[in-house]
């Protein structure tokens, strides 16, 4: 019996992102109310599970041509980088056109009591498309 190992890893991947929706997600939302910190933390996990799943799968999962072929160049820096600086420098300029509109300063938009600028930064490195497009769209 030929197993279609890629069927399965995309199938285990939406189940695992929506039951952290169901089970994390909305919990720490509705019920807990957690502050906006947890919840763009709850955010990034869902969106890098597809990232967990194959890397605790990995033995389970491997043997497919298409992941083989997929994930195992190593990671390069520079393009980790620029994806971040590109995400990062878009939001600046966002905010800097919409400060112009509002003809307010960018600092009276930037809060710097709930989310310290660290964890901000952090937290707009781990997240977007390098976790969250991984092999399941």
């Amino acid at each position: 019996m030929n197993v279609n190992y890629l069927k399965r890893y995309i199938i285990s991947s939406y189940v695992l992102v929506w039951a952290l929706i169901i089970f994390v997600a909305a919990p720490a939302s509705l019920v807990f109310k957690v502050p906006p910190v947890i919840m763009w933390i709850v955010r990034n996990i869902v969106a890098w599970s597809p990232s967990y799943l194959l890397l605790f799968g990995w033995k389970y999962f491997k043997r497919t041509t298409f992941l083989k072929r997929c994930f195992s160049a190593k990671v390069s820096l520079l393009p980790l980088l620029s994806s971040f600086g590109l995400t990062f420098g878009l939001s600046i300029l966002s905010l800097f056109i919409y400060s112009l509109m509002t003809q307010k300063t960018m600092l009276s938009y930037i809060n710097l009591g709930t989310v310290s600028l660290p964890l901000s930064i952090f937290l707009s490195f781990t997240s977007g498309p390098t976790g969250e497009e991984l092999g399941w769209r």
